[in-house]
């Protein structure tokens, strides 16, 4: 089977989140499964599209410093990108690729797990993740897009943590120094590992290899068409604009807490942070005893169907405490959604919480 095998020369942000989003529009029109590689040109925030950016960003470091903030399709958490990491794109027919999660992940990052291996690594696969010696080294994520199903990542080559650790909003400076000690301490490079940076071109070569080996495939170097290039450029203008940046924002304009508020006899706004596979932000406005507004956000990853978390907010709203576990079941049951990173369970259990909060308790 002859797959195309793409390099790019050095991108912006709002470029690089939006190349893997026009190669599955081609591979959806029946075009060659694809994987794309290439860097950035300077450091950006990549936030996850299911976040909301005031939580994730220090926006007063990121302003004053030049640094873009950039929305992707995909789930997952907010990341530094930096010059220092090599990324990689497979984009497939959805009809080759497995449905499950895991599974698709284990397909497709075997060989990159390999590519560590072969610089004599102790290189293995943690759920989406690439660790060494349990220090991760590649983070991937993964979306379906029409009929293609896109897996996105990165090998972690030489790190910033600094920069990093200044990008992310924390509570207090001391946060910071400890969010940067411990990212030094779960994370690693092949700087780190080797005690230097391989080529790209030497990555690239043995990714190809890899690839080739592990899925029986043949690549052919080839560059992106006319078509997806002209898509390209209009995804990522569209990226630029500051309506989809900061959408899930003005989505929940009224929900900027991350306490537990009582606000009057009859409202009350509750934030919890609730740990599953991945984070749940769950914001809720209750008055008059009815759940009057939620944002759900976190670093999970929706793989179908597109606007599951918009279509769950509106399907919560306007119900009584009671009614948030049926409901969700219904929506889950009805929609039948690929997730990574939380269930409905988890999401119940979330709200229970929410719930049980003595402001909360006060006005429902």
């Amino acid at each position: 089977m002859s797959w195309r095998f793409v390099s790019l020369p050095p991108q912006d942000g709002y470029h690089m989140v939006t190349s893997f989003v026009s190669v599955a529009d081609y591979v959806s029109r029946g075009g060659r499964n694809t994987l794309l590689v290439f860097s950035v040109k300077e450091p950006f925030v990549n936030v996850g599209v299911h976040q909301e950016v005031w939580l994730e960003v220090d926006l007063d470091y990121t302003s004053k410093a030049g640094i873009p903030v950039v929305r992707r399709d995909l789930g997952g958490g907010t990341v530094v990108i930096t010059r220092g990491e090599h990324d990689y794109f497979v984009v497939v027919n959805q009809d080759e690729a497995p449905s499950d999660p895991k599974a698709l992940y284990a397909k497709y990052l075997s060989p990159v797990v390999e590519v560590l291996r072969d610089y004599g690594l102790n290189a293995q696969l943690k759920d989406q993740d690439i660790v060494v010696n349990g220090k991760k080294i590649s983070g991937n994520g993964a979306m379906t897009h029409g009929k293609a199903v896109v897996l996105a990542g990165n090998i972690l080559m030489k790190l910033d943590v600094d920069l990093m650790s200044k990008c992310i909003r924390v509570p207090t400076e001391k946060f910071r120094d400890k969010m940067a000690k411990d990212m030094s301490e779960w994370l690693t490079s092949l700087e780190r590992e080797l005690g230097y940076v391989p080529p790209r071109e030497e990555l690239d070569k043995k990714l190809k290899a890899s690839f080739e080996r592990n899925l029986g495939i043949k690549f052919e170097d080839s560059s992106l068409t006319s078509e997806e290039i002209e898509e390209w450029e209009r995804l990522a203008r569209e990226k630029m604009e500051e309506e989809w940046i900061y959408y899930k924002d003005r989505r929940h304009p009224e929900l900027r807490t991350e306490r537990c508020v009582k606000i009057s006899s009859s409202v009350a706004i509750c934030h919890v942070d609730y740990k599953a596979r991945k984070l749940l932000r769950i914001t809720a406005k209750f008055l008059g005893g009815k759940l009057a507004e939620v944002s759900i956000s976190g670093d999970f990853f929706v793989m179908s169907p597109k606007g599951f978390i918009e279509l769950l907010e509106e399907r919560l709203t306007n119900l009584s405490p009671e009614d948030i576990p049926k409901e969700i079941d219904r929506v889950f049951e009805e929609k039948k959604p690929t997730i990574f990173g939380f269930t409905a369970d988890d999401l119940k259990k979330a709200f229970l919480e929410i719930v049980n909060k003595p402001e909360v308790r006060e006005v429902i």
